[in-house]
């Protein structure tokens, strides 16, 4: 007798948004309730910076750009079979947007008391009050950790404690780039509640994919800006960030060679796969010297402000569209950075990818790969 088929699969269709530092990617995911997901349609839209740098202009550039990949997945979306208003809508908020932080608290108990979800719950609203910070807006809070006795762990209800410990992550946006994004999606997506989470949470929840290690360091580089973190057993135990990202190697080049942003996009792609001339090769290599220059003073005051602090785990991930590995690999592992780290050894740099995901993920022929994306993708299953 052959295998029992279930009589009905219900498919979960997601709209995810990656909202980067320079971009807004936008894909349509569907799962069918096994291993695989499927990446139906992908968008990237560039953030149309103006010349004015105040946090309501960045909110107004933000909201145009969501609105314009809204209406580019919307369109897409009618093309879909079936799903008609039936999707969820997610979206991923990168730095320097987002700021996300954690705090923890631990008691000792008057009593051994059986922790309930209403007692764990009490105690997460005592310890951890909402407190209003002037000008930003806190959107996004989670329970990290929690420890009993000493002890971490996933299941704490139904169990006894003398002690207790809990780790949270909470993340703000100052309000005027919180408006642009809220309106964003409230002119586009009326009928849908948004989901709106840190990148620093999202990633943080996909285990799999750092191995067994308890520490390592986390940079996530965007088009603007990239955004070192520091994670050890599961909390984010520090994040500064630094005005660098990959537009500042595209901008090199276009101006050096007097070329668009596209023709500098493919110049680089050559220089980086090592499919260029010697003699064009050098011209790119001479054109980024000044983009390393730059990289090393913003790259090593992120990482002086960082250590003060919390000294960098040379296990490192880094979380950029793969095009740009080669250059970033290479500027992140500069030996003068081993100063920084907690044995000092240069960082170990490595792309940080869904090789090892639980779940795979297959793009159809209408999408294009993006590997922020499929971070996101791969978060929202869970």
């Amino acid at each position: 007798m052959g295998a029992l088929v279930p009589r009905f699969l219900k498919r979960t269709h997601n709209v995810i948004f990656d909202i980067g530092s320079a971009s807004v990617g936008v894909a349509i995911t569907r799962h069918d309730g096994g291993d695989a997901i499927e990446v139906l349609f992908t968008h990237r839209e560039r953030i149309p910076f103006g010349k004015e740098k105040n946090a309501a202009a960045l909110g107004s550039y933000l909201q145009t750009a969501i609105e314009t990949a809204a209406t580019a997945v919307l369109d897409a979306l009618g093309t879909v079979e079936h799903i008609g208003g039936d999707y969820q809508v997610h979206a991923i908020a990168h730095a320097p947007w987002v700021d996300s932080r954690s705090e923890r608290a631990e008691s000792m108990l008057p009593d051994e008391i059986l922790i309930t979800k209403e007692v764990l719950q009490q105690y997460i609203v005592r310890q951890f009050p909402q407190k209003e910070q002037e000008g930003r807006i806190e959107f996004d809070r989670h329970v990290i950790r929690i420890e009993l006795n000493g002890y971490a762990t996933t299941q704490p209800y139904k169990k006894r404690a003398t002690q207790i410990a809990v780790t949270i992550l909470k993340s703000s946006m100052a309000e005027p780039v919180y408006a642009g994004i809220t309106n964003a999606f409230k002119n586009t997506f009326p009928n849908h509640t948004v989901h709106i989470d840190a990148f620093l949470f999202a990633v943080t929840q996909l285990r799999e994919l750092f191995g067994e290690s308890d520490a390592f360091t986390i940079i996530d580089i965007g088009g603007e800006y990239t955004s070192l973190s520091v994670v050890r057993e599961g909390t984010i135990s520090g994040n500064v960030w630094a005005p660098f990202g990959t537009n500042h190697l595209v901008r090199a080049v276009a101006q050096g060679n007097e070329v668009n942003r596209h023709s500098a996009v493919s110049a680089l792609s050559m220089y980086l796969s090592n499919s260029c001339t010697p003699a064009q090769c050098r011209k790119i290599e001479e054109l980024l010297k000044k983009s390393e220059e730059v990289w090393v003073r913003e790259f090593g005051a992120a990482c002086t402000t960082l250590s003060k602090l919390h000294r960098l785990p040379t296990r490192t991930f880094v979380s950029v569209d793969r095009l740009y590995i080669p250059w970033f690999k290479k500027a992140i592992e500069r030996p003068d950075f081993g100063q920084f780290t907690v044995t000092g050894k240069p960082l170990n740099a490595q792309l940080l990818t869904t090789e090892h995901a639980l779940q795979s993920l297959h793009f159809a022929e209408s999408a294009t790969y993006d590997s922020l994306l499929s971070l996101a993708a791969l978060f929202v299953d869970k």
